[in-house]
């Protein structure tokens, strides 16, 4: 027998193709043969999957790692501990790859992704750590800054175009994955980066390579940024939409963070999910449902006026061949580290997306825009970095948190050991 391993039997949704019957022949992490499972020959051992379905691992490019502990995100909760559990967390759920967006504190992301990357990070059952290092905000005098909430010391306060390039050196002589800054003047309560900082931290950083993302509220902010030349907005306008911001994007082919999760009205229903009392004890699963009910029937973050427009905005970028990239600004109120990424999944396809295309906004557009050849679909020669779903999500898209098994480079994720760890620590 060879050293391979044959999954088959299930439905794969590979990209942009569904099999029906299919195999994964994997070898060395890697996937060998992908194809009806008639057509696959090897003579490694036999894992059957039939009655599953298959997806590959989701890539989140947007999220913030290392402050939420149960349902509260905070900064006396960070340490590089917490960063590791959360990429536990990340891989129990079926994520393969995680990008932290401006809220490393101390460089503890960095060191993660360095070891990890290095082979000496001593963890296994882990998503792959991206990170931007600490991002770049304006000061506002007398107050916090406009950085999260849980945040605002970690990040970093521009105070002049000079000043912003110096730190953005510093961050390319760290080799942080991209720059974020934000530009929101939180329904005018701060202070926000004025053009001649955030072009400078823009300029600074593509001289050095590196992909610039920018927290947007507004359609004016949005189309400032873009003319900037920001590489992506890390939000929809919270503002709508016209036909001058579509031709921006489209012209300078910017990418859009779908980010519509945190802004959904949640209601209470998925806080009964098996898969969510998976990760949380019952006590943080109530303080969540008391924060849910004292909010309803509005988000816990901004209005549901405001989601109901980004909806609409979402549907019209997607129908206009904007490039639209899967992100579930993980890691804050709802959005737990893990379960987020399902719960924008399911705000996609309930904003008009099909489920098929929500799936590879998740996995092959979002690793595209990470760079990653190796990831985010189910054909030869790519990881072996899949879900095993115990329904199918193209008639119900939520059956992406049903899982049955998880395997990152051909390695089945140990989910037992992982929820029995957390259920009795």
């Amino acid at each position: 027998m060879s050293d391979e391993t044959v999954y088959t039997g299930a439905r794969l949704i590979t990209g942009d193709l569904v099999l029906e019957d299919a195999a994964l022949v994997v070898r060395d992490g890697v996937l060998r043969q992908v194809g009806p499972a008639a057509e696959v020959t090897s003579d490694g051992a036999v894992v059957s999957l039939r009655g599953k379905t298959v997806i590959p691992a989701i890539v989140n490019p947007h999220g913030h790692i290392g402050y939420l502990r149960g349902t509260t995100s905070d900064a006396k909760f960070y340490s590089r501990a917490n960063v590791i559990d959360h990429l536990h967390r990340l891989a129990y759920y079926g994520v393969s790859t995680f990008q932290s967006l401006g809220t490393d504190r101390a460089d503890t992301e960095l060191a993660v992704r360095d070891d990890q990357r290095a082979g000496t990070l001593g963890e296994r059952d882990v998503a792959q750590l991206f990170t931007a290092g600490a991002g770049i905000v304006a000061p506002t005098p007398g107050d916090t800054n406009g950085g999260p909430f849980f945040a605002a010391d970690a990040v970093h306060e521009a105070t002049g175009p000079d000043e912003a390039r110096a730190f953005v050196r510093g961050l390319a002589e760290k080799r942080v994955d991209a720059v974020k800054f934000w530009l929101d003047s939180r329904h005018g309560t701060k202070e926000k980066l004025g053009p001649e900082i955030y072009e400078a931290v823009i300029d600074e950083a593509h001289a050095h390579g590196l992909t610039v993302a920018a927290h947007i509220y507004t359609l004016d902010e949005a189309k400032a940024v873009i003319r900037a030349g920001a590489d992506i907005i890390a939000h929809l306008p919270r503002t709508g939409t016209d036909d001058e911001l579509i031709g921006l994007l489209k012209d300078h082919d910017v990418a859009v963070f779908t980010s519509m999760a945190i802004q959904r009205p949640p209601g209470e229903a998925w806080l009964d999910e098996p898969a969510f009392a998976d990760i949380l004890p019952p006590d943080a699963v109530e303080t969540l449902r008391g924060l849910i009910r004292e909010k309803a029937p509005e988000p816990l973050f901004d209005t549901a006026e405001a989601y109901r427009g980004m909806e609409k905005t979402l549907v019209a970028l997607a129908e206009a061949g904007v490039r639209l990239v899967f992100s579930a600004d993980t890691g804050l109120l709802a959005q737990v580290i893990g379960f987020a990424e399902h719960r924008e999944l399911e705000a996609l396809v309930a904003a008009g997306l099909s489920p098929l295309a929500a799936v590879k906004l998740a996995t092959a557009t979002s690793a595209e825009l990470l760079g990653l050849s190796d990831r985010g679909s189910l054909d030869v020669g790519k990881r072996a970095d899949f879900v095993v779903l115990d329904d199918d999500p193209l008639r119900d898209i939520t059956a992406t948190r049903r899982i049955a098994d998880v395997y990152l480079e051909g390695v089945r994720v140990d989910r037992e050991g992982l929820r029995e760890g957390w259920q009795n620590g």
